[in-house]
């Protein structure tokens, strides 16, 4: 199922990307559905500026797509699921739960990461699964207080995790808003070349 280009848990360096660009008559057209979610991010994201930081908005910079980085995995759940507060972004803090972790193998290493689910839009949205993360190009190719990326359900107690759709919280962007902060656990050691990298401009 495509997620969203706006998400849920979002609502409450100059050298790479010359590389980047170098490579990118190299690289293989990228899959429809993945050129259309990428597409509709950016204008996404530039709708939801100001005015005045949507005029100088360069557009999103993600790394090149790669299959490496989708994942079904088994989910182990956390029973019952344990309370607890994220920190976000405006100084306050996010009521949450954390309801499972999932045992991962990514090209550069292997993690073991929570999910959680938070409890202020649990109403509007009562299964949704959010998954935040920090690598170590965190501050360097990747946004410093980390990255987002959706978890969907499938049956039988499975999880489908694309890191090629994760995404920057708004306040990367500008945007205000309640952006949770990545906790430690979720703080792996290798870097995760997928998905959206660092705005222009950090």
């Amino acid at each position: 199922m495509p997620r969203p280009p706006r998400t849920y848990a979002q609502l409450a360096p100059a050298a790479v990307a010359v590389s980047l660009v170098a490579l990118a008559g190299c690289r293989p057209p990228l899959p429809g559905p993945e050129l259309k979610y990428r597409e509709e991010r950016e204008q996404a994201v530039k709708a939801a500026l100001p005015a005045a930081a949507a005029a100088h908005f360069r557009g999103l910079r993600f790394f090149p797509f790669d299959p490496a980085y989708r994942f079904q995995a088994m989910i182990e759940p956390v029973t019952p699921p344990q309370p607890l507060v994220l920190a976000a972004s405006d100084g306050s803090r996010r009521p949450a739960h954390r309801v499972g972790r999932v045992r991962l193998r990514f090209p550069n290493g292997e993690a073991v990461l929570s999910i959680f689910q938070l409890d202020d839009i649990a109403t509007q949205v009562p299964d949704h699964l959010f998954l935040p993360f920090r690598d170590a190009g965190a501050g360097t190719t990747t946004y410093g207080a980390g990255r987002y990326v959706d978890v969907e359900r499938l049956p039988g107690g499975v999880v489908s995790i694309d890191f090629n759709h994760a995404y920057n919280p708004d306040c990367a962007y500008g945007i205000s808003g309640q952006c949770p902060i990545t906790p430690e656990e979720n703080t792996v050691k290798f870097a995760v070349e997928a998905g959206e990298m660092i705005p222009s401009g950090h």
